[in-house]
């Protein structure tokens, strides 16, 4: 529902193998936390594809 307050956001990308571990120190951090994960196409920069 939507309250109108501020809320701090983490976007993330990983690699499949990461999401476990992500979630489980999401939940630690914040038992109540809002975890959406999906597919990307293509993800460049430091870790992943070359630019």
């Amino acid at each position: 529902m939507y309250t109108n307050e501020k809320k701090l956001i983490l976007m993330c990308a990983a690699s499949r193998g990461d999401i476990a571990k992500i979630k489980m120190i999401a939940r630690k951090i914040d038992p109540k936390c809002f975890i959406v994960i999906t597919n990307s196409r293509e993800v460049l920069g430091l870790g992943f594809k070359k630019t």
